[in-house]
């Protein structure tokens, strides 16, 4: 009965409010939570690139639409101080859909000095502080996908230093050139 209940006032509040419903107790089976507009699950909090392929196909099949060039891959290794990317994208988001498969490309390109982090978020755009990577302040996100750069500045800190928000900032620029940029910027 109690989980019946449950399942109607979650049905409810999906219905009125238009967002996700959350409904967390352990009366009721664990599975993934859909978006209400698409239907389709919503990959939430910290994930993994691998895991973001995974999820949906769009992610792939754009990833392989990605070309990146032996000089925009050239700069990208050139970097040689220490910093943290975080991507916070919605797995509904179309934009999302365009502008991730581009930092997936450069993530392949091997770098011990830029640690990627992703964030998955639901149509609200809230995350919980506790998702952030260590010594990364939470940010306020108001679109996705947003990447956040921190540089590790001495004793560890972690320091923002830069983002792109939404897309990139120069028309005809890819994302991933607006990435790599972002990280040439940096000063030590």
């Amino acid at each position: 009965m109690k989980a019946a209940f449950l399942a109607l006032v979650a049905a409810g509040l999906q219905a009125q409010s238009g967002a996700v419903a959350v409904v967390q107790t352990a009366s009721l089976p664990a599975g993934p939570l859909v978006d209400v507009k698409d239907g389709l699950p919503l990959q939430l909090g910290p994930a993994t690139g691998k895991a973001i392929l995974a999820h949906r196909a769009v992610f792939r099949d754009n990833l392989a639409q990605v070309k990146l060039s032996a000089q925009l891959r050239g700069r990208w290794q050139a970097i040689h101080q220490p910093l943290t990317l975080v991507a916070v994208f919605g797995s509904w988001c179309a934009d999302s859909h365009l502008q991730l498969p581009d930092l997936l490309a450069l993530e392949a390109v091997l770098t011990p000095f830029i640690e990627i982090h992703y964030l998955g978020v639901n149509r609200d755009k809230q995350l919980d502080p506790a998702q952030w990577p260590a010594g990364c302040a939470p940010q306020v996100v108001a679109r996705v996908p947003t990447f956040y750069l921190f540089a590790t500045r001495p004793g560890g800190k972690q320091e923002l230093v830069g983002s792109v928000v939404e897309n990139p900032p120069r028309p005809g620029q890819t994302m991933a050139e607006a990435l790599v940029e972002l990280v040439e910027a940096v000063r030590p």
